[in-house]
């Protein structure tokens, strides 16, 4: 199955009603419209023989059906735009959890994105890109089957000879339409994706930058790069923007074309009283809207390179359920806690490209209660082993229980709740204190969350800001030290009841001082809760039950 038709697929699963609801709900002014037209001329020129006492006219139910259509095709077009739009974005919502699942399966897998930048620009305008697949070639496609078949049905058995310029119309759009789908110039949308991320991402590099760029002189250049990258994607869009119009133009013309030959062979049939002139203008009137009912599927046509790109990248990078790997689902009790709370068997690790593994049969324990440092040189695996630990990366060989529980199948709800992980620098947001720290605890009260500063030191310092827990703070924890960052890190990691702490370098910043006051609020904290620690100060180590030390090129196990 082909990415696109996945993606359709995928979002037929997701609501069936919502996708059939939208296409209905779009016939309406699609119908409408051609009918109003149709009735209007029907009824202009009934008038009209009507004044020149050749026909006899009820005005009352055209006018009356004019009211409707009117209504309904307007009606209609609004109701369209709610539901085929609630039911694209509603999809993508859940496609867009469904490709991060996927990321970080690959991220667990050690397969890491060259930059996460990069991912998430692409991801931002993959997502952008498939909303054109529903609304703008399978609502449209469908109005244009329908519609052109029952047109077809209708002027077929009023005037079949006046048919065969609105049914030569139809079957030219189909042929259109099948030389678009089989259109292979992908060229102008790779160079309009490859220029748009290269904007994107010399303009982060620009900003973020900025200060060493002035200090060396690389403003100039840099803005320069931007301005190359920017012109490189105004020159793809504008060849996809001219295709886009010779494709309208063609069709168009096509339109322009079979509705004259729908106007000779109606005005022969009604010269020869074939047909009345009624109908006449009425078949003409219908034969003028319809190129407009077909037309709206050749933008989407147009740009279908794109959205092909950005359907196999969303096929291949989102998982297939949320339970993609099969696995049994495994549940904690943690009543009756198991011994050893976590451990490592034969785990072996390797980061793609590397000569050698980072961790190479690696095995260990720890119980219950107990604190194991993890120490070793920068570089030698302690972070793969905390993330290991955490399932933020998966093992390639070996296995890692917690509890007894293999990780892998424990659920992602019950495993962030049983495992608190401190790294060497807590993400901040851009909000306040209270909602940072409420992000391991929702429903926290106040007095629960003065408790989780009071315990990491920093209940003071909040304290003393006018704002106290709405104090908002900058990006990244803007406002606060490096030190009371970590800190704040630490009162959000307090405010968990876990069975297990992985801690790395907790008192990295910390003068001497505050790092032993925050070692001691942690271990009247921490209660029966196992810790991996990993520690370079002999402050943290001397803490430790027992010490696990990483060394030399094979990453072997010692004990210290």
């Amino acid at each position: 199955m082909s990415p696109l038709r996945r993606i359709v697929v995928w979002q037929w699963r997701h609501s069936p009603a919502a996708f059939l609801s939208g296409i209905v709900i779009a016939l309406i002014p699609a119908l409408a419209g051609i009918a109003l037209l149709g009735v209007a001329g029907w009824f202009i020129t009934a008038a009209a023989l009507a004044g020149l006492g050749l026909f006899a006219l009820n005005v009352f139910m055209p006018s009356a059906l004019i009211r409707a259509l009117a209504i309904a095709r307007t009606a209609g077009r609004y109701g369209e735009r709610i539901l085929t739009h609630d039911a694209t974005f509603r999809f993508l919502t859940n496609l867009r959890k469904r490709i991060f699942q996927g990321q970080a399966a690959r991220i667990g897998d050690g397969t890491r994105p060259a930059r996460s930048g990069a991912a998430l620009n692409r991801l931002t305008s993959d997502i952008q890109a498939l909303d054109a697949v529903y609304l703008r070639l399978i609502v449209p496609a469908v109005l244009c089957l329908v519609t052109g078949l029952l047109v077809i049905a209708w002027v077929l058995k009023l005037a079949p000879v006046a048919g065969l310029g609105i049914a030569g119309f139809v079957v030219w759009g189909a042929a259109f339409c099948g030389y678009l789908l089989k259109n292979r110039h992908v060229e102008a949308a790779r160079r309009q994706e490859a220029a748009h991320e290269a904007m994107r991402l010399r303009s982060v590099d620009l900003v973020a930058g900025r200060r060493d760029l002035a200090v060396y002189g690389g403003l100039e250049q840099s803005a320069h790069a931007i301005l190359k990258a920017e012109e490189r994607l105004a020159a793809a869009g504008e060849e996809i923007e001219a295709r886009t119009a010779r494709f309208l133009s063609l069709h168009g013309f096509a339109g322009q074309f079979f509705l004259a030959v729908t106007l000779v062979l109606v005005s022969a049939l009604m010269i020869r009283g074939n047909l009345a002139p009624v109908w006449g203008v009425t078949l003409i009137l219908v034969a003028t809207a319809l190129p407009e009912v077909l037309g709206a599927l050749v933008p989407g046509l147009a740009n279908l390179q794109r959205t092909r790109l950005a359907a196999r990248r969303a096929a291949d990078g989102a998982h297939e359920s949320d339970n993609a790997g099969g696995a049994e689902v495994a549940s904690i009790d943690r009543k009756t806690v198991t011994d050893p709370v976590l451990s490592f068997r034969s785990v072996t690790f390797a980061y793609p490209g590397a000569e050698t593994p980072v961790l190479s049969d690696f095995s260990f324990d720890i119980a219950k209660g107990e604190t194991l440092a993890l120490t070793g040189r920068s570089g030698c695996g302690k972070s793969t082993v905390s993330a290991i630990a955490s399932r933020l990366l998966n093992p390639q060989g070996g296995s890692v229980t917690l509890c007894g529980q293999d990780l892998q199948t424990i659920p992602e709800e019950e495993l962030r709740s049983t495992i608190t992980v401190l790294g060497q620098k807590p993400y901040l947001f851009n909000d306040t204190v209270a909602a940072n720290l409420r992000i391991a605890m929702p429903a926290a009260t106040d007095d629960e969350l003065w408790a989780a500063l009071d315990m990491a030191a920093l209940g003071a310092r909040i304290r003393g800001s006018e704002s106290g827990l709405e104090t908002v703070l900058g990006e990244g924890g803007l406002g606060l030290s490096g030190g009371e960052q970590r800190r704040l890190g630490l009162a959000r990691a307090y405010l968990t009841r876990p069975v297990l702490f992985i801690l790395d370098e907790m008192t990295e910043g910390l003068d001497e001082k505050t790092a032993k006051d925050v070692l001691d609020r942690f271990e009247e904290f921490r209660g029966d809760a196992s810790v991996l620690m990993i520690a370079h100060k002999r402050m943290e180590i001397d803490r430790a039950d027992r010490v696990l030390g990483l060394r030399d090129a094979e990453k072997s196990l010692a004990a210290e």
